[in-house]
C-alpha cells in the first residue's frame, strides 16, 4: 500500500485531496490539503465523534466557533473540538489553501459518502440540490449534527449561533 492516497473529493464546493486515510494511520487521524475558491461555506455543524485542526498554509479563511467568527490567516492554525458548533468560511472571493486533520479517522469516511470523487475536469462551484441530500443524508452516520437551514441562510444569519 502506498503511503499517498491523493484521491480529491468535493463537499460544500471545497476540493479536499486526501493525503493520508484512516486506514493507512490505524483510524487515528485523516489528512487532508483542502482548496477553496473564495465563495464556500460549510454548514454550521457539530461532530460528536471527532475533532479537526485546521491550518492555513495560504490564503484566509473565517472559523465560526461557538457563534464567535476568528479569521485565520496563512500560518495560524485553530482547533475544533467535537461537541462545539462550528463553520468554516471562505467568502474573500480569494482562494485559500489548508490542512484539515481529522482525530479520529472518520471525516475521511463520512467524506466517500457525503461528498463526490473531484473528476479531472470539473468546475467545482457551490453545491447542487443532490450534492446537499447526500451531505445531508451522511451527517447522522458519521455523528455530525447540521444545524443551519444552510446554504439558504444569508451570511449574516449565519454567523449567529
Amino acid at each position: 500500500m502506498s503511503d499517498i492516497d491523493s484521491k480529491e473529493f468535493v463537499l460544500a464546493g471545497v476540493v479536499m485531496k486526501r493525503l493520508l486515510s484512516g486506514e493507512q494511520t490505524a483510524g487515528q487521524f485523516c489528512l487532508f490539503e483542502n482548496k477553496s475558491d473564495g465563495n464556500t461555506r460549510t454548514p454550521i455543524h457539530v461532530h460528536a465523534k471527532d475533532d479537526e485542526t485546521v491550518y492555513i498554509v495560504e490564503g484566509e479563511l473565517t472559523a465560526v466557533v461557538d457563534g464567535q467568527p476568528r479569521r485565520l490567516i496563512a500560518g495560524e492554525s485553530i482547533f475544533l473540538p467535537r461537541g462545539i458548533p462550528h463553520q468554516l468560511m471562505n467568502m474573500s472571493g480569494n482562494p485559500c489553501r489548508y490542512i484539515l486533520i481529522g482525530v479520529p479517522a472518520l471525516f475521511d469516511r463520512f467524506l466517500e459518502e457525503g461528498g463526490h470523487e473531484h473528476q479531472p475536469d470539473e468546475a467545482v462551484g457551490p453545491p447542487t440540490p443532490e450534492e446537499i441530500e447526500r451531505l445531508r443524508q451522511a451527517s447522522p452516520r458519521f455523528g455530525i449534527t447540521l444545524l443551519s437551514d444552510w446554504p439558504k441562510a444569508a451570511l449574516g444569519s449565519q454567523m449567529r449561533p
